[in-house]
Order: C-alpha cells, then sequence, then structure tokens
C-alpha cells in the first residue's frame, strides 16, 4: 500500500498575524476546539499544554492591558514578546496536531487527514480538487445499537458516489451551532458536550460511534465531498439517544 502524503497545517494564518489580539483569541479558539475533540483531548495533547496555551492567551491580554494604562515603548515591546510566544505555543500545537492528524489509525485519506485537522481549529494546507463536481446533500438515519453506540446510514440512492462522507456527533447539551463556510466545517460549541467528527470514504453507508454518553441526547449531521472545492450542503439534522 503507497504511503500517503502527509498533510499539514497552514502556518501562516497564525504567523503573519500581526494583530495581537488576533493572535490571542486564535490561541483561545484553539484551546476551546482542540481541548473537547476526541482526537485532540487529554492524553492526546495533555492538558497542561492547553493550559499553557490559555497562559500565554492571557499573559497577551495583561501586556495590551498593560500598554493601555502606559503606553511606552517598554510596555509595547513586552506586547511583541508575549505573541512571539503565543506564537510559539501554537506552531507547537501544530506540530501536534500534524502527528496525529496523520496517524493511520486516524484517518484513510489525505481529505480525511484535512479534516481531522480542522477539528483542532488549525486550518489544513490546500488539497489538489478533482472534476467529479458538487455531490448530493446526503441523507441520514441513526439508531441506538447498544448502550454507548449509534450507527449512521446514509440512505441515499445509487446515484449518491461522493469521494468522501464527512459525519458529525455532537451532544444535544453542547447547543453547537454546525456550518459549512465555503466547504469548511465549522463548530461553535456554546454550551458542554462530547462532539465526534469521523470521514467514511466514498458514500459512507453505515458507521457505528462508540463510547458516547447512555441516555444523553445527539444530533447527526453529514456532508458529502469531491475534493477541497466540491462540498455538499450540510444534512438536515437527525436526533437519537446513545
Amino acid at each position: 500500500m503507497a504511503t500517503l502524503k502527509k498533510v499539514k497545517v497552514k502556518r501562516t494564518v497564525f504567523t503573519r498575524q500581526k494583530n495581537e489580539a488576533n493572535v490571542k483569541q486564535y490561541i483561545i479558539d484553539c484551546v476551546g476546539m482542540g481541548s473537547v475533540s476526541d482526537l485532540y483531548s487529554n492524553p492526546d495533547i495533555p492538558t497542561a499544554y492547553y493550559t499553557s496555551g490559555t497562559n500565554a492567551a492571557t499573559a497577551i491580554q495583561t501586556a495590551i492591558n498593560d500598554h493601555a494604562l502606559a503606553p511606552t515603548n517598554g510596555n509595547l515591546n513586552t506586547i511583541n514578546d508575549k505573541v512571539v510566544l503565543g506564537k510559539t505555543w501554537l506552531d507547537g500545537y501544530a506540530d501536534r496536531v500534524e502527528a496525529i492528524a496523520n496517524l493511520d489509525a486516524n484517518r484513510t485519506t489525505r481529505q480525511e487527514a484535512a479534516t481531522n485537522i480542522a477539528l483542532s481549529f488549525l486550518t489544513p494546507q490546500k488539497l489538489s480538487s478533482t472534476a467529479k463536481g458538487v455531490p448530493e446533500i446526503p441523507k441520514v438515519e441513526a439508531e441506538n445499537v447498544g448502550t454507548g453506540m449509534i450507527d449512521v446510514r446514509i440512505v441515499n440512492g445509487v446515484d449518491y458516489k461522493p469521494s468522501q462522507t464527512t459525519l458529525i456527533m455532537v451532544e444535544e447539551s453542547a447547543d453547537a451551532v454546525i456550518t459549512l463556510d465555503n466547504g469548511q466545517l465549522k463548530v461553535e460549541m456554546r454550551g458542554a458536550g462530547q462532539l465526534i467528527v469521523k470521514a467514511a470514504s466514498n458514500k459512507g453507508k453505515l458507521t457505528r460511534f462508540k463510547s458516547l454518553k447512555p441516555g444523553e441526547k445527539y444530533v447527526v449531521y453529514a456532508y458529502a465531498q469531491n475534493g477541497k472545492n466540491q462540498v455538499s450542503d450540510l444534512s438536515t439534522a437527525e436526533f437519537v439517544i446513545g
């Protein structure tokens, strides 16, 4: 079997960012999304590393506040120093995310690795697109098949032949807003809850989710892709008990 080429993080998203408040918020968003992801939560990326990220973001804000009270060159230099440390944390986070996203156990295609990277709030580098056209929207059915286990089926007809189907399972208590923005998955978690994303090659006829919270209500979504730029709309929500 040929070895898949590694999908990398687009690091210029943060390395070229010059606004200190934006760097701070980017760190916060990475900590917030990565620390609750099945792929990147503790112990895969230790809680201590996320704590160091939170501390880096706090240090940037403290330096901003100090400069606002006393706008000296020294305080301005402190802001720049803290931003450098924040970007160093982001660079280390990207190293960890790339390693996990590209593990054979976590991806079978390069697109799946790119989807994995997006779950960390980081941006994957572009993949070459195909010419298959935009696939139809998946139709999802979900069924509890045991304690903490749910089977998700795509029930489209024979003409449904995407290169990949991505399934999103999120606990209803998370009050999550799931959107696709130009083919990029965005998840806004407004509450606490479990989030799991799986990518299946082709139509993804049957995918099993395990280790869910028994008795809790989950919401399932899906979307289909033919390459990076040919992405269906998001499916309608399907509700099921874990």
